[in-house]
């Protein structure tokens, strides 16, 4: 009986790092998590124990924080790029380098109506993108994760598959709440990020708003990737996961009231999970 190795990579996990860019009249704080994977022609390092060619992924953890010194401005998109960059050239045996990254927003604290230049709270959802980067091919996406959207009217869900065990009421109007995480993929690596995946964050936002028609929790994650490919014509697809976090009217018949939507149980488990992609078509020219 023989033996021979799969698939296998290493890297580093839990890198965990801040910046600050100290300008004249106010500071600017970013905060960051990094995850990092090389695969390549590792064999010898299993088979025979030979670490030759190894990059320590204490390298890497301490190679993340001198490319954060060189540009702590830079985006997070941009930063992951130079980073797997970075790793590919350090590392001759690698093939490829993947790093996963969330970066969550501080957001600076308001007194008196004026922004304080060097006061932050913690913001409410995470920036996420992944690059994966070959030797002759690099591609990279962008997201959000843990948006809280809640609208109290302008969702209903009604008209759905029924069996002997369905004991869901069709209705016309309820509570619609999600933790929506959301994907989008990039066409290029030069690009302002920031400004692109803020213009999909806007326009997942106010489509989320406006989508008073809302037939159902996949509907609106339609509405929503129509506003975000509409918004950046630089990304060519996103995917959502939508909880559908829960709240049922409360049953106030046993002290004599009648609820008319205002006390509601929050059930956060179980939740339905809704998850999609929506992407762009060629047009089709008929002559």
């Amino acid at each position: 009986m023989g033996f021979e190795l799969g698939p296998n990579r290493y890297g580093k996990a839990g890198i965990h790092l801040a910046t600050v860019v100290r300008g004249e009249e106010r500071h600017e704080f970013s905060e960051r998590e990094i995850e990092v994977r090389l695969e390549g022609d590792f064999e010898e390092v299993h088979t025979e124990g030979d670490n030759a060619t190894v990059l320590p992924t204490d390298t890497m953890r301490s190679s993340a924080y001198a490319l954060a010194f060189e540009h702590p401005e830079e985006a997070l998109e941009a930063f992951a790029l130079r980073y797997t960059e970075y790793l590919v050239h350090a590392s001759p045996a690698a093939s490829r380098a993947e790093a996963w990254m969330s970066e969550r927003p501080w957001e600076r604290v308001v007194i008196d109506g004026q922004p304080h230049p060097h006061a932050f709270t913690r913001g409410a959802f995470r920036w996420t993108t992944h690059v994966v980067r070959e030797r002759d091919e690099v591609r990279v996406s962008g997201g959000l994760d843990e948006l809280y959207l809640l609208k109290t009217t302008g969702s209903a869900f009604g008209g759905f598959l029924k069996d002997r065990y369905t004991i869901l009421p069709e209705t016309d109007d309820r509570i619609l709440a999600t933790e929506l995480d959301a994907r989008w993929r990039y066409t290029r690596t030069d690009l302002d990020f920031a400004a692109e995946r803020e213009a999909c964050r806007v326009a997942i936002i106010g489509a989320f708003a406006h989508h008073d028609d809302s037939r159902s929790v996949q509907h609106t994650l339609w509405r929503l990737g129509m506003a975000a490919l509409e918004a950046s014509a630089n990304v060519d697809e996103v995917t959502f996961s939508m909880p559908n976090l829960h709240h049922v009217a409360v049953d106030l018949s046993y002290c004599g009231l009648q609820n008319d939507g205002k006390v509601f149980v929050v059930t956060d488990k179980p939740s339905g999970r809704i998850e999609g992609t929506v992407r762009r078509t060629e047009d089709v020219v008929s002559g």
